[in-house]
C-alpha cells in the first residue's frame, strides 16, 4: 500500500515537473530514472568491465599494477555522454552522477573481475574546488556505485593538499608533474588489506587517477580498481 501511493506522488510529481534526460536534457519521459528511452538505446557504453586487457586497463600498464578497470560511456565530442557530463559539472546536476552509479553499479555487481571489492574511495576535489562548485561529481558517482554494490562508501580516503593549475592544456607529462605528492592517505588503518575502487568522472591521460593510486598503493596489503563514468577512445 505504502509503494503504491509513493509511485502514485512520484507520477503526480513527474506530470507537474516533468525530468529532464541526463543526456539530451529534454523532458522526455525516462527510463530507471535518468535517461530517456532514445538515449537509453544509444548510449555508446563501453563494457570494458566484461573485458579482461582491456583499452582502459591497458592504460595503466607499467604505471599502475590494477586489478580490473573499466569506464560506463565512450566519451564523444558533441554527443550524449558530453552533455551528460556538462549537466553534471555546469548545470549542478549532481543528482545525475549518483543515479549513474546505481545504475552502472548494478551491472559491475555482477562482473566477476570486480567481486572481492572492499570499499570505494573517490578522486577529491581540492576543498576551494568543492566549496565553489558545491559537490564533488565523482564523489556522487562514488556514492551511487556503493549504494547499488552494497559497498563502503569512503569519500574522504583521499585528501587533495594542493590546489593544482587546470589541468585541461596540458600534456600528459605535464599532468603528472603537476599533480605530484598532491594526494594523501586520510588514515591508513582504514584502508589496510583492503581493495579499493578508486572512482572519478572521466579517463583523459589518466595522470590524477594514476596519482591517487599510487599514494593508495602506498598503504600495505591495498589493491586498486578504477571505474569512472565515461573516458575517451583509448
Amino acid at each position: 500500500m505504502l509503494k503504491s501511493i509513493q509511485w502514485l506522488l512520484k507520477d503526480i510529481v513527474d506530470l507537474i515537473y516533468p525530468r529532464t534526460c541526463a543526456a539530451c536534457f529534454d523532458a522526455k519521459p525516462v527510463q530507471d530514472g535518468i535517461f530517456c528511452i532514445s538515449c537509453l538505446s544509444e548510449l555508446p557504453e563501453t563494457n570494458y568491465h566484461l573485458i579482461e586487457g582491456n583499452p582502459f586497463e591497458i592504460h595503466f600498464w607499467g604505471r599502475v599494477p590494477l586489478q580490473a578497470g573499466a569506464a560506463f560511456l565512450f566519451f564523444v565530442p558533441d554527443g550524449r555522454t558530453q552533455t551528460l557530463l556538462h549537466n553534471i559539472k555546469y548545470r549542478s546536476r549532481s543528482d545525475f552522477a549518483r543515479t549513474i552509479g546505481e545504475f552502472y553499479g548494478s551491472r559491475l555487481k555482477h562482473a566477476p573481475r570486480f567481486r572481492g571489492l572492499d570499499m570505494i574511495i573517490p578522486v577529491p576535489l581540492h576543498w576551494k574546488k568543492e566549496h565553489t562548485r558545491g559537490f564533488n561529481q565523482s564523489a556522487e558517482f562514488g556514492k551511487g556505485l556503493a549504494e547499488s554494490m552494497s559497498l563502503v562508501f569512503l569519500k574522504n580516503g583521499l585528501t587533495r593538499t594542493r590546489y593544482t593549475d587546470t589541468q585541461t592544456k596540458k600534456s600528459r607529462a605535464e599532468r603528472v608533474s603537476n599533480l605530484k605528492d598532491a594526494f594523501v592517505v586520510t588514515d591508513s588503518d582504514k584502508l589496510r588489506g583492503k581493495h579499493i575502487l578508486l572512482v572519478d568522472d572521466v579517463l583523459t591521460t589518466g595522470a590524477t587517477l594514476e596519482s591517487c593510486a599510487l599514494a593508495l598503493l602506498q598503504v600495505e596489503g591495498v589493491k586498486v580498481s578504477m571505474a569512472t563514468i565515461a573516458c575517451g577512445r583509448l
